[in-house]
């Protein structure tokens, strides 16, 4: 089932204006986002998992345009942001475990790595960014999105699994930890796993670092 609710405008025929440049530069957006949507999605379509294939069919097309971070400084701060650095970090947690020598399950490296931050979607009903609306914080700030207030409070890891268990997925252990450590062991949440954590969630935090650090170093 396609979840890509879009239509690209007709091009235009004349060449070289600012207009056609924005509409073929909007094009390669979407050739983008698609590309990125359907390799996410027949990812998890591999894990066989009933209740990650009904997330796909309630909650698909808010993944598929949802951002990673709120500020252009930032990474992942356009549409379909997060697809992109889930299939960044999940490739990099597979590089990882074959450099480390770990027997790290595909399933549990597919599922963590592009599961691990759907908390930024919000909630059931409600997204977790919001567009900015003040032109200060735009340009001055670069805030592009900014946090609705409205949901209630959660960390980004704590909705991910209140999410993954409201549609039934089923996780291992290693698969619950991995996610709950992947925003880093300072988190306050966090410290009490320091020195005993799995090597599913080391592997998820350093991937998750180092395709931060890769956009990072793309925008600056």
């Amino acid at each position: 089932m396609s979840l890509l609710p879009f239509t690209l405008r007709p091009v235009i025929k004349e060449l070289h204006t600012p207009l056609v440049i924005r509409e073929i530069r909007k094009m390669i957006e979407f050739d983008v986002l698609k590309n990125n949507w359907e390799t996410f999605e027949k990812l998890c379509r591999r894990l066989s998992d009933d209740g990650v294939n009904a997330l796909l069919e309630t909650l698909g097309e808010r993944i598929l345009v949802c951002p990673a971070s709120p500020r252009e400084s930032q990474y992942g701060a356009y549409a379909g942001g997060l697809v992109e650095h889930s299939l960044e970090v999940a490739k990099v947690m597979r590089d990882l475990a074959q450099v480390y020598g770990l027997s790290i399950p595909v399933n549990s490296t597919i599922k963590v790595g592009l599961l691990h931050d759907l908390g930024k979607i919000g909630d059931l009903h409600s997204d977790y960014f919001v567009e900015q609306t003040s032109d200060w914080h735009r340009d001055k700030l670069g805030q592009v999105y900014k946090f609705n207030e409205d949901l209630n409070k959660m960390s980004v890891s704590h909705r991910t699994l209140y999410l993954l268990q409201h549609f039934g997925v089923i996780l291992t252990n290693d698969e619950w930890l991995a996610i709950q450590l992947a925003q880093g062991s300072h988190f306050e949440e966090n410290r009490f796993y320091v020195g005993h954590e799995s090597g599913l969630a080391l592997v998820l935090q350093q991937a998750k670092q180092r395709a931060v650090h890769r956009d990072l170093t793309h925008i600056s």
